[in-house]
């Protein structure tokens, strides 16, 4: 172990209460998609207390916070960007947890509360690590950037989509890279996301009183039609051996939500079905649309009487992959290795990150390397141990070193 690598793990070590009291104040405060105002002041704050000054707030529409943190290097090179959400998903069913969800409660070494796994724990963790390379003044050939940003559950305008749009997150120099701190158990790194298309499809009835069904024409029996096809697109993805990734599962596409009808004594003259679709690196957009449109030409040709119109959602998640051999694994692999004494393991996340965005929209390198076990996201007794917490600040640290440090 280096000179280096001792001081930074030793430092966690020093901070380690200091670290998981602040932690838990921040589980403390519900953060829902829309409110995470509290949490953010919290945060800056907190960290402006504990000496790190370089740090902002950054909106779209107010009450609607980003958090960045800037780390300026002592020479030129290329930033280093983290990112987390600050917003979280309801805790549902709160008589079923052991402790209340948002009291940051430990036992047996583990903090347990909504957002901790998704993702408080590795958004905190990062911008912790930030504290610790700044107290000891290590330096850099490059900048670092910490964001916390709003609306990530909803894949909203006011998060990740606004900091790239306004240049707040823009590829520099030619070896930007950067990490998306989701839960990831510390022991894998995702190189390879699939996107996430979300699409409204309306079908068009002709509404009837009830009793006289044969003066209208039943929107929701037409959407049986479609629904049905929807389910043989999806068998026939998943048998398709074109579509296949060595780092992910096959491509899905499934009916997520329905409305349709208006009272039950008449006919519905028009039914909605949201279709979300999961697609491979080896997919487009455009592509998954014209699955849809041909279903649509395809029964209307069987059927005259059944008309629908496809309407795409905006927050659309782009699929990605990544080079195996970037830079940035083996910085990652020696600090895991150095931490926990595990292999790094390279595969491939089923759910869309931020991450995908900046892939797609800036070009920086981003995988997926964070605390916390991914099975327990959205789960009664949400929790991340303190160990893994912990981890994550070194190992954070660590890779900042490996990846920019000069000395």
């Amino acid at each position: 172990m280096t000179e280096t690598e001792k001081l930074i793990i030793e430092a966690v070590e020093n901070r380690k209460e200091d670290f998981v009291e602040f932690f838990q104040s921040l589980i403390q405060i519900p953060s829902f998609t829309g409110q995470e105002k509290e949490v953010a002041d919290a945060l800056v704050e907190g960290m402006k207390a504990r000496g790190f000054q370089d740090i902002e707030i950054v909106e779209r529409i107010p009450g609607h916070p980003n958090v960045l943190a800037h780390i300026k290097g002592n020479e030129e090179g290329p930033t280093f960007t983290f990112n987390g959400h600050l917003d979280i998903l309801p805790p549902q069913n709160n008589n079923q947890w052991k402790s209340p969800p948002f009291s940051g409660h430990i036992e047996d070494g583990k903090i347990y509360g909504r957002g901790t796994v998704d993702m408080k724990a590795g958004t905190f963790s990062s911008f912790f690590a930030g504290l610790i390379i700044k107290d000891l003044d290590i330096p850099l050939k490059g900048n670092v950037l910490f964001t916390g940003v709003c609306d990530e559950e909803i894949c909203g305008e006011n998060g990740m989509l606004y900091l790239i749009k306004n240049g707040y997150v823009k590829k520099k120099h030619e070896d930007d890279f950067g990490l998306n701190c989701e839960p990831t158990n510390l022991e894998e790194i995702n190189m390879a996301t699939k996107g996430v298309l979300r699409a409204d499809i309306k079908v068009q009835g002709k509404g009837a009183f009830g009793a006289r069904p044969y003066l209208g024409i039943n929107a929701i029996d037409k959407t049986h039609k479609l629904i049905n096809e929807i389910i043989q697109l999806n068998e026939k993805i998943n048998k398709d051996e074109s579509l296949r990734h060595p780092l992910l599962e096959p491509a899905s596409v499934l009916v997520t939500l329905i409305k349709g009808g208006e009272a039950s004594n008449l006919v519905p003259d028009s039914c909605t079905i949201t279709v979300t679709r999961r697609m491979l690196p080896c997919e487009n957009k455009e592509g998954c649309l014209k699955d849809y449109s041909d279903i649509i030409e395809r029964l209307n040709s069987e059927d005259p009487e059944f008309k629908a119109e496809i309407h795409e959602w905006d927050n659309f998640r782009p699929p990605v992959e990544l080079p195996l051999n970037l830079p940035l694994v083996d910085a990652l692999r020696k600090a895991q290795m150095l931490v926990t004494g595990k292999e790094l393991l390279l595969t491939g996340s089923e759910g869309g990150t931020d991450a995908s965005l900046v892939v797609y929209y800036t070009g920086i390198p981003m995988p997926v390397y964070g605390p916390g076990d991914y099975k327990l996201l959205g789960t009664v007794n949400e929790h991340v141990t303190v160990e893994d917490f912990i981890n994550a600040i070194k190992i954070y640290a660590l890779t900042i070193y490996y990846s920019l440090g000069n000395s």
